[in-house]
């Protein structure tokens, strides 16, 4: 039975793709009355920074909250989640924002009341690895290069009203320019210089659309992060790519590589305009470097375990 003491603090992003936030307060709001939580909701406005998130979680936390909740998308989650390592206290997710990589990598559900539900009542846990960059934390993603640029092209309007068609609608100028780039890529401290048209960096394997994935065995709670660099160049290359990517033959598509890193990565390039973007956010241009800090955070996740892992692993 939980104590009238137990405060949630939620964080809820207004503009997030698929939910307006009064209902997405007014139904976190039911689901706390039934429990017996009190609530406190903070919405982040447009030109908020990211510290200042952050920083409201922070105090959050110091004002005793018991658990914490994020509704919006990947970039929204990891912000939230920046505040809360180090602590002990839970994060929820309400999946309410355009990809929602994590919440697909931990089965929670996509039903907002359902998601309500399980934010306020779920004692089961999972700690993830996060990527850490300058003050923030990154749960799912960090890319370079061609994906950048396609999702750096693909506006907020679009996003909401075609999803993951805008995507691939706006990768299609960019994959027919054939660019690649030269790169330095530092792993666990040992240097491989590259030309490439993208990396994905992926503590999440999934892409988020049906059940693709950037390669096998890309777990969130494994400690490593998994290096995926892509030397496609023609639109054959990429077709290519799709088609491996689609029937998870990753590992025989000659151009793909992967790497591993358990402690940090850096990449550089020599291209001053290359967008580094951080679950679904740009974070920076043409260098990034990223520090493994494993079992980060705790987040609750839904009782029954996923069967993606054993599936995956066949």
């Amino acid at each position: 039975m939980h104590t009238h003491h137990n405060k949630l603090f939620a964080v809820i992003n207004p503009v997030a793709g698929s939910c307006d936030a009064e209902t997405v307060q007014r139904t976190l709001a039911k689901a706390c009355i039934d429990a017996g939580f009190t609530l406190e909701c903070h919405f982040t406005s447009i030109g908020e920074k990211n510290a200042d998130i952050i920083y409201a979680v922070r105090q959050a936390v110091n004002n005793c909250c018991s658990r914490v909740v994020a509704a919006g998308g990947d970039g929204t989650v990891a912000t939230v989640g920046s505040g809360l390592v180090g602590t002990e206290i839970p994060l929820a997710i309400l999946p309410v924002g355009t990809a929602n990589l994590l919440a697909r990598e931990l089965d929670i559900p996509f039903d907002l009341a359902t998601a309500c539900q399980l934010a306020v009542n779920s004692d089961k846990q999972r700690r993830l690895d996060a990527m850490r960059v300058g003050e923030q934390y990154f749960l799912s993603h960090i890319s370079l290069g061609v994906y950048s640029k396609i999702a750096e092209r693909t506006s907020r309007t679009a996003k909401r009203y075609f999803r993951q068609l805008a995507y691939i609608w706006n990768a299609l100028p960019e994959l027919l320019s054939g660019r690649t780039w030269r790169m330095t890529l530092t792993v666990d401290d040992q240097e491989i210089l590259l030309r490439a048209s993208f990396i994905m960096i992926a503590n999440v394997g999934g892409l988020g659309a049906a059940e693709l994935r950037w390669g096998d065995n890309i777990l969130l709670d494994d400690g490593r992060i998994d290096i995926c660099v892509v030397h496609a160049r023609t639109i054959k290359d990429y077709l290519m790519l799709a088609s491996s990517i689609l029937w998870r033959r990753h590992k025989l598509y000659p151009k793909l590589t992967y790497y591993h890193a358990v402690r940090n990565i850096r990449v550089m390039t020599t291209s001053k305009r290359m967008p580094v973007r951080g679950d679904g956010e740009i974070i920076g241009h043409s260098t990034v470097e990223i520090t493994l800090v494993p079992a980060a955070i705790k987040v609750i996740t839904p009782e029954q375990l996923s069967s993606m892992a054993n599936t995956l692993s066949v």
